[in-house]
């Protein structure tokens, strides 16, 4: 998983979204896929957090020129 970038880190969680849905798995590999699922929405969130943080860092910059 660490070696996912976001974009491919999104489509593995659409696809595990979709397995989960669709619930004919056993319990023991839907917690599996539950877990993943989680650390990779996380590793999503902290991924666009800081990209926010940077676009707000480079929007402050220009504003700062535009002065």
């Amino acid at each position: 998983m660490a070696n996912l970038n976001y974009e491919k880190s999104v489509a593995r969680l659409e696809e595990i979204t979709e397995k989960l849905e669709n619930g004919n798995l056993p319990l023991e590999e839907m917690i599996k896929l539950y877990e993943e699922g989680t650390a990779l929405a996380a590793k999503c969130a902290k991924v666009l957090d800081a990209a926010q943080l940077k676009i707000t860092e480079l929007s402050a910059g220009k504003a700062n020129d535009d002065e």
